[in-house]
């Protein structure tokens, strides 16, 4: 069965608040992210990040995944953690992770929020891009 993809992309930018991420680059308003017709499952999510260290201090962030999409309910992903000792306003990057899941069931049709999200203290700016991989 072919894999069927599909991406957001977005900032977290302040400490313990869910920021939708609702772009995908040029596409500034795609609509809402449907789970594709014909699939039944989740396979793997992708997801890139970065932070930008405004601030000296540590920190975790996470992708969750929510929404009628899901029927098992949201899922959470952690994707960073990390800080410096001195706040330099540097960015820092992260290769890209690949979370498989076995037996994530979706409803196709339905939609799925994908919301970034900062915890611990705040460093200014988490980027997030995140790909679902629906089979």
């Amino acid at each position: 069965m072919a894999k069927l993809y599909r991406s957001r992309e977005g900032e977290a930018t302040a400490v313990d608040t869910k920021s939708q991420l609702t772009t995908l680059g040029s596409e500034t308003a795609p609509g809402p992210l449907l789970v594709p017709a014909g699939v039944s499952k989740l396979v793997q999510v992708i997801i890139a990040a970065m932070e930008n260290f405004a601030a000296a201090t540590g920190y975790s962030a996470f992708v969750r995944l929510e929404g009628s999409g899901l029927p098992d309910g949201p899922e959470v992903i952690g994707c960073l953690a990390g800080g410096v000792p001195v706040a330099t306003g540097g960015n820092a990057s992260a290769k890209a992770i690949v979370v498989p899941f076995k037996a994530c069931k979706v409803t196709p049709g339905n939609e799925i929020l994908i919301f970034a999200e900062m915890a611990g203290t705040d460093v200014g700016q988490v980027s997030v891009g995140v790909t679902l991989v629906f089979q």
